[in-house]
């Protein structure tokens, strides 16, 4: 059976913008970026400031998407998105936003509170549009992910919800690219261990298939392990647990080194994005065929994503821009994955040549897993109006375990232990701390020769949220380095009920 589930962004009125550039944060000069591959590829051109991005969001049964095309305005925790003007957002929402929802972007009481189940979270939430490049202010230190666009705080779980498409719309306008920009209708077949996922609607037709393994153990609908590339964990550890494996050859989707290539430019009609958002369309268009394609035997519910190095860059953003997957297991994925840019700048500074870890230039400029807009950003990192540890942010209260290696400079271990911390704190507000887990050891990359507790921590993740085993201990925390809160956090996460 087919539903189609249109995604609708309602921008807010110009009157309820004009507060936003009036107020003003802190401002410093930035810092930080990190990358994670070492091959080279095409830099792309300069970017566009202004406009606004897609909300992109399609699912369910058949899958259908929308790509309605609303921005967002920059900003949080600290500067306010307009270059003019003195003073800090006002959480009391006198001149800036109503904490009551009134006439706000956000209600305090009420409204919609789901954050799992869907592909993305507060389809009805209002988006600001967002400014020019110019109007950015920098700021130095990790956002506030718990103070909106328009300055008001987030108390309450509905108003969480919109935060949490609010950030979204923030990566997928400044980072990515949209996720959607076409209406999807998504049909499945099942037939000799191959799931073909037709998507209609578009400038194209397209369609594309992965491969099914089932486990020799349990029974049908089986959970599932979606690894980009087959991922990189001990996947016949994993059947004999009882998970399935699907294999998904994301490269056909978007090649990570052509913006123009591959099926989601050819159903989109667009260029624009980069490969990493492309790659979470196609892996949200797998669950909407596995949703409507009972003969392929898999649970859509009960489903995990995860990849290495730059597969981690997007398992992350899989499952950070998919609400439905019940676990997200980003492996190695340094900068443009878990890693916070502005640490990996300041963590960089004075590094020339190949030394220390890549910053925002040297992971845009590596391959096009990024839009061009993001290009702007590499000579004033701290004018971003986000950071990771938000994309991070967004997989919460859902399964999550990051895992890193100390083997590998260029794979940014503090940056990504700093952006993971302050993740943590969101999890920790959300009542979900033990579902976010981390562990750092020294292996061979991509490699499962783990020396430092994580296979057990891999066990312990599949055993909770694929296989609902709620005595499975998730609660393991074992980064190289702990949060630097004095340095990169001046904002404190409230109890959201």
């Amino acid at each position: 059976m087919m539903s189609f589930r249109p995604n609708f962004s309602k921008l807010l009125p110009l009157t309820a913008l004009l507060p936003l550039f009036v107020a003003c944060g802190p401002s410093d000069g930035g810092i930080t970026v990190d990358e994670d591959d070492t091959t080279t590829g095409s830099s792309g051109g300069p970017t566009s400031s202004s406009g606004s991005s897609s909300a992109g969001n399609t699912s369910s049964v058949s899958g259908t998407g929308d790509g309605s095309t609303s921005g967002v305005t920059s900003g949080t925790g600290g500067p306010a998105t307009s270059a003019s003007g003195t003073g800090g957002a006002d959480p009391t929402g006198a001149g800036g936003a109503d904490p009551t929802g009134a006439g706000g972007s956000n209600p305090t009481g009420g409204g919609d509170t789901t954050l799992v189940g869907v592909e993305t979270p507060g389809e009805d939430c209002s988006v600001p549009n967002m400014p020019a490049f110019g109007e950015l202010k920098a700021y130095e230190k990790l956002h506030d992910p718990f103070t909106m666009m328009d300055g008001t705080k987030v108390t309450t779980r509905a108003q969480w919800v919109c935060r949490h498409r609010e950030i979204s719309e923030l990566v997928q306008h400044w980072e990515t690219g949209p996720k959607e920009v076409k209406k999807a209708t998504v049909k499945g077949s099942f037939a000799g261990g191959k799931l073909t996922i037709n998507v209609s609607g578009g400038a194209q037709d397209v369609s594309f298939s992965v491969s099914i393994s089932l486990p020799s153990t349990g029974s049908p609908p089986y959970p599932a392990l979606i690894g980009l590339s087959k991922g990189s964990l001990n996947n016949d550890r994993l059947k004999q647990m009882g998970v399935a494996i699907i294999d998904y050859d994301h490269n056909g989707v978007q090649p990570e080194s052509n913006r123009s290539g591959g099926i989601f430019s050819k159903f989109h009609g667009s260029a624009e994005s980069g490969a990493l958002i492309a790659w979470a369309w196609g892996a949200s268009r797998i669950i909407d065929a596995l949703e409507s394609t009972p003969d392929a035997q898999i649970d859509p519910k009960r489903l995990a994503i995860t990849g290495c190095s730059r597969n981690g860059k997007g398992a992350l953003m899989v499952g950070a821009m998919d609400s439905r997957f019940a676990l997200t297991i980003p492996q190695e994925s340094g900068s443009g994955g878990v890693a916070a840019w502005r640490v990996s700048e300041v963590d960089n500074m004075g590094r020339t040549g190949s030394a220390g870890v890549q910053n925002l230039t040297r992971t845009y400029g590596e391959q096009q897993w990024f839009s061009k807009t993001i290009e702007q950003f590499g000579n004033a990192v701290t004018k971003l109006p986000l950071d990771h540890h938000e994309l991070v942010s967004m997989v919460a209260p859902r399964g999550l375990l990051i895992l890193g290696n100390l083997n590998y400079e260029w794979l940014s271990t503090n940056n990504a232990d700093q952006a993971g911390g302050a993740a943590r704190l969101v999890y920790e507000a959300l009542g979900a701390k033990q579902n976010i887990g981390y562990v750092d050891s020294g292996h061979n990359h991509c490699g499962t020769d783990y020396k430092n507790g994580e296979q057990e921590a891999i066990d312990a993740f599949v055993k909770k949220f694929l296989l609902n085993d709620a005595s499975a201990n998730t609660d393991i925390w074992k980064p190289k380095n702990e949060l630097d809160k004095a340095k990169w956090v001046e904002w404190t996460a409230p109890t959201i009920p």
